[in-house]
């Protein structure tokens, strides 16, 4: 009876503990959506706007190190026709993450924005990926690669330095 007691005791122990972890987790998944969402309506108004400075500064400083990140970027905005006027936002949330000692080390997101449609009436889908957090090399947080696909989901044109 005391070894069952134990027993039961131990996993109550481990769950109660594994609680704050899953609680943790939780947390940082929905304060990441929002930074996405904010990403997210930025990078449509720096589309909309044709803005190359400001879709630069969302990529992380490894990729603006990049000699032709800002002719990618042009490249990127010339095969959209047209002004963005809806899309559907779709958090896939962590990709790859990492955790030491209790603290996130390393965290990959990824976001789509899918069926987006142009005043043109043109329709596209674009996936960008993100490191929210990157300790081990502080230059490699923000976006890591934009990709544009047309309707069918068909590669049009990506930007990716990593």
């Amino acid at each position: 009876m005391k070894k069952c007691f134990l027993v039961i005791l131990a996993c109550l122990l481990g769950i109660s503990g594994s609680g704050c972890a899953v609680t943790q987790v939780l947390e940082n998944k929905a304060e990441n959506q929002k930074h996405a969402e904010e990403i997210s309506k930025k990078l449509i108004r720096y589309i909309n706007k044709k803005d190359v400075d400001g879709i630069e500064k969302l990529f992380n400083q490894y990729s603006q190190n990049e000699d032709k990140l800002r002719e990618d970027i042009k490249d990127f905005l010339d095969c959209i026709d047209g002004e963005i006027e809806d899309y559907n936002f779709n958090y896939r949330g962590d990709v790859s993450s990492s955790i030491r000692d209790g603290k996130w080390t390393k965290q990959e997101t990824e976001t789509k924005l899918e069926n987006i449609i142009t005043d043109t009436e043109k329709k596209y889908h674009i996936n960008f990926g993100e490191y929210m957090i990157y300790t081990e090399d502080k230059d490699k947080e923000g976006i890591v690669y934009l990709i544009l696909y047309d309707e069918k989901q068909e590669f049009i044109f990506g930007i990716c330095y990593e």
